[in-house]
């Protein structure tokens, strides 16, 4: 009988990893980010914001009813929905954070389309660096979201 029990104790342990109580293990949970929506009040001049000035890949969108603008932002989606007919003020530690190659050139189009950033700090005009070498500046969209873009691509 002594062969046995380490065969069975075995089958015990590996039933109790197994069923860990009922929770899923970490690594068996698969996860992604499909996509961020946001509710704009101006389709279009959304559309135009993040499409010509972010440099947002706009991608077609299956509703076709005129009220959604999709774009790629790096393997998920941005999906703009007109779905407001006023805007609302957005604090800057909820935002939506992009990486580019050229974060100086970035600024240059920002600048010349009439946009404005800051740093953390709200100094207009300039950019952070953080303790790591990255540098970041922050800008609002049409309706007030806040943007994080950064050079750590």
């Amino acid at each position: 009988m002594k062969p046995l029990f380490p065969l069975f104790l075995t089958f015990i342990l590996l039933f109790i990893n197994m069923s860990s109580f009922g929770q899923p293990h970490s690594q068996d949970v698969k996860i992604k980010v499909n996509h961020v929506a946001i509710s704009v009040t101006d389709l279009e001049e959304s559309e135009v914001f993040y499409r010509d000035i972010i440099g947002l890949k706009q991608i077609p969108e299956p509703f076709g009813v005129g009220r959604h603008a999709w774009f790629d932002i790096g393997g998920t989606q941005l999906h703009v929905i007109k779905s407001s007919d006023q805007r609302t003020e957005h604090i800057m530690q909820n935002h939506i954070c992009l990486s580019v190659h050229d974060l100086d050139e970035f600024a240059n189009v920002l600048t010349n389309n009439g946009v404005k950033y800051m740093d953390l700090d709200g100094n207009e005009g300039q950019m952070n660096h953080r303790p790591d070498g990255v540098r970041q500046i922050y800008l609002t969209d049409p309706d007030g979201y806040w943007l994080e873009i950064n050079d750590e691509y």
